[in-house]
């Protein structure tokens, strides 16, 4: 199962920072803006792909960590920053950092690829590694998105419909995963289609769907 998307992300991760994302493009302020990365932190970005986001943990003074099941991903990524402390990981598998060990962690539209009987354990992991006043923030296509005339000018090298394994978890899924993982939620952010995506739609459709939630991004603590 994991190979498949394993071997989608490796056959992407030449053209991935070329190719036009809606969905990273239209989450990348809100992300930012709820991981607020600062000097001295240590940050995992969970499924870092080409290393989007550890860059700019990065350059605000973080020490970051990145893991990502691709290796070709990691390889792009390390090309552009070589300090920051990238490994090949699974996350359906257990993460191989010490307890307590981040301030932060973030995973960008990546959870639509663990199984849903898989992110109780996830969730769990993540509440481990990180520190008992630390902050978990992850993106996800939203549940709620109507794609009904949503459509892109162009298309991208990999369509992960067709070539990944992509699960799509429920509301429910993400609560009940939260309160075994004994998180609670900080914050919820819903973002809507607008102007960061307008170029990458046919003009018919940027009408249509504008102000439609496209994406979600929750922000989580460690319950008291």
């Amino acid at each position: 199962m994991k190979s498949k998307t394993k071997n989608a992300y490796d056959r992407w991760a030449e053209n991935y920072d070329k190719d036009k994302n809606p969905h990273t493009t239209v989450e990348h302020k809100y992300v930012l803006k709820a991981i607020d990365a600062k000097q001295h932190e240590i940050i995992l970005d969970a499924a870092c792909g080409t290393g989007k986001y550890a860059v700019e943990f990065f350059r605000n003074g973080a020490t970051v960590y990145g893991i990502d099941i691709s290796k070709k991903m990691i390889d792009v990524a390390k090309s552009k920053n070589n300090k920051i402390h990238y490994k090949i990981s699974d996350m359906n598998e257990k993460l191989k950092y010490s307890s307590k060990f981040f301030d932060k962690i973030n995973c960008a539209q990546a959870i639509k690829h663990i199984p849903t009987y898989n992110i109780k354990k996830l969730f769990k992991e993540y509440s481990r590694i990180i520190k008992d006043d630390g902050i978990i923030v992850f993106s996800v296509t939203h549940p709620d998105m109507d794609w009904t005339d949503f459509e892109t000018k162009t298309k991208v090298t990999v369509n992960l419909t067709q070539e990944s394994n992509i699960f799509h978890h429920k509301f429910k899924d993400y609560f009940d995963a939260f309160k075994y993982a004994g998180l609670t939620i900080a914050d919820i952010i819903q973002v809507p289609i607008g102007n960061e995506i307008k170029s990458m739609l046919t003009n018919r459709s940027y009408r249509i769907v504008k102000g439609r939630y496209e994406v979600i991004v929750f922000k989580l603590k460690k319950a008291a």
